[in-house]
């Protein structure tokens, strides 16, 4: 049975939003290890916990699908799906190429204002503690690459962060890891402060880079654990 928490996130539907809150409720749950992978998504089920129609639920795993969260099996319906550690790693470079092309545009269009967004996206991240790390993290980065006003890259950018997000926050809980970062951050700022677009490129590709190396370690140590227990 799925778990009720994922039911209970979703307070209500309004009309004609059926399938995209499904699917951000069902994405959400996969990220925060509420639905862990292997685990099946019975379309009955959800819908009668959702309390709609077939008709969304199957869009909404549809969409899931596309994204990389779920396959759908035979006999067995949609099931959700991870990464390997090869999958994640040449994720992570993709990433980091894209990110790179986006930090290098991003600081050579950036304005006053723009700069002044990362400013206050930095602030965030290093006041904050752990708790919100993760999406105070990508606020920073995004902060910079918006600057770039370039939308399809930004969006190549998202669909990856999405796909590694589970993965690539196992380095920020690491004791210690959070003012690495906070280091790692205030160098790329000063490389934004000082228009200089080929040193921010060059500290965001090796910035994401440690992180991956660090989260792939990360994942290697659970899988051994599951197995230990298994």
């Amino acid at each position: 049975m799925l778990p009720t928490r994922l039911f209970a996130s979703v307070e209500t539907i309004a009309h004609g939003t059926a399938a995209e809150t499904i699917c951000i409720a069902l994405r959400n749950a996969i990220l925060a290890d509420i639905i862990q992978t292997g685990q099946a998504l019975p379309q009955s089920e959800l819908a009668n916990g959702f309390g709609v129609s077939i008709i969304p639920v199957r869009e909404a795993l549809k969409r899931l699908e596309a994204e990389g969260f779920v396959t759908c099996l035979p006999n067995r319906g949609a099931v959700v799906i991870g990464l390997d550690e090869e999958d994640i790693i040449e994720y992570s470079r993709i990433r980091a190429l894209l990110e790179e092309q986006a930090a290098l545009e991003g600081v050579r269009n950036m304005t006053r204002v723009d700069l002044a967004h990362v400013e206050d996206a930095y602030e965030a991240f290093v006041q904050d503690g752990v708790a919100h790390s993760g999406s105070l993290n990508r606020a920073f980065h995004n902060a910079i690459y918006a600057a770039a006003r370039r939308p399809r890259l930004l969006e190549m950018i998202e669909d990856l962060h999405i796909k590694l997000d589970r993965y690539i926050r196992g380095h920020l809980v690491i004791e210690g890891r959070k003012a690495i970062t906070d280091r790692e951050h205030k160098a790329i700022l000063d490389a934004c402060r000082a228009r200089d677009a080929e040193l921010c490129a060059r500290l965001t590709r090796e910035h994401i880079l440690e992180a991956a190396t660090i989260s792939v370690d990360v994942f290697r140590r659970q899988v051994a654990e599951e197995a230990t227990v298994k």
